[in-house]
């Protein structure tokens, strides 16, 4: 990933959001990383991916739940959709 300072970063912005289409920038002021540059089309996979990971341990947690549970049907009743 490609470092950049704040300063440098805002004087470059153009040069910045063309770089960032082929990878992330990092933006660091006083040396630190405060920020990072990224593809629209990388931001969505990384928010897609972090869902589909909250998905999969709700899943999990389910599955381990030992709450009663009521068939589809039953639901159905319950909700007069059946």
């Amino acid at each position: 990933m490609t470092s950049i300072a704040a300063n440098d970063a805002r004087t470059n912005w153009s040069v910045m959001l063309d770089q960032a289409r082929i990878e992330p920038i990092e933006i660091t002021r006083r040396g630190r990383p405060v920020g990072v540059l990224v593809s629209p089309e990388f931001f969505e996979r990384a928010v897609d991916a972090l869902e589909d990971a909250e998905d999969l341990a709700a899943a999990r947690a389910a599955k381990e739940s030992t709450e009663p549970t009521i068939s589809h049907e039953e639901l159905m009743r319950e909700l007069g959709l059946a």
